[in-house]
């Protein structure tokens, strides 16, 4: 069967950025970028990818945020490929008082950022290589209270735990997994965030602004390729909160 690393929500943001600088330490895999609805940003991608590298990547349109549309997913992969590394990236948050929540949209928050991820390690389990690695995107929002969506920064705190977590039930497959947890980044997620807003963030991180895109992906492939990082929760967020 053919080798693959696969990228979730791969084509924007943390997730466009760890697809092309994955593209660049392929050997033998293909590059699996998997993205919910926009056609001509993920073709962009594809054709941006394989002007730079000759390199096999494959688009496939799910929406992962569908229990049923993941496991499809799972299985169009699981039919002819090994998995050697897998990214997954997706995420949503709720921003809303907590007393406005009702329980599909809490659920809907949940599902998509841990549940989901969860079990599509458990659907590729079996099609993981020996000496792999799954890395998860958290957030620094799981680790300190984010009260602008609290259910998102629950679901993450879930994320971390998951990858200490599987750490023993992936061991005989000799498979790694580890996570990383983002503080601010500049992607469209804050596009809407008023100067003001972004002012008093950049205030409290001591290097005194955003991430960009390019500086999480560069921590993300160290990990991937660290065949001595195991279970670890990785903060990347520039000295959030560190006065």
């Amino acid at each position: 069967m053919k080798r693959a690393i696969i990228v979730t929500a791969g084509t924007s943001g943390i997730g466009k950025s760890i697809a092309e600088k994955m593209s660049g330490t392929l050997t033998d895999e293909s590059l699996i970028i998997v993205y919910g609805h926009d056609d001509d940003k993920a073709e962009k991608l594809k054709k941006s990818i394989k002007s730079q590298k000759s390199v096999d990547v494959m688009l496939c349109k799910y929406d992962l945020t569908d229990y049923e549309s993941a496991m499809r997913f799972c299985d169009e992969i699981t039919a002819d490929y090994v998995v050697n590394k897998l990214i997954l990236n997706m995420g949503i948050g709720l921003y809303k008082p907590f007393e406005e929540y009702d329980l599909e949209s809490w659920n809907q928050v949940m599902s998509t950022n841990l549940t989901i991820p969860a079990f599509m390690i458990k659907k590729l389990l079996d099609n993981l290589t020996t000496g792999g690695s799954v890395l998860l995107v958290s957030s620094y929002a799981g680790n300190q209270p984010y009260s602008s969506s609290i259910v998102y920064g629950v679901s993450k705190a879930g994320v971390s735990f998951l990858a200490k977590s599987l750490v023993k039930v992936l061991e005989k497959k000799k498979v790694r997994i580890n996570a990383i947890e983002p503080g601010f980044v500049e992607t469209a997620w804050h596009n809407n965030r008023s100067d003001e807003s972004r002012k008093r963030i950049e205030n409290k991180v001591a290097v005194h602004r955003f991430a960009t895109p390019e500086e999480i992906a560069d921590m993300a492939v160290s990990i991937l390729n660290n065949a001595y990082m195991n279970g670890a929760v990785v903060p990347i967020h520039g000295g959030y909160d560190y006065f």
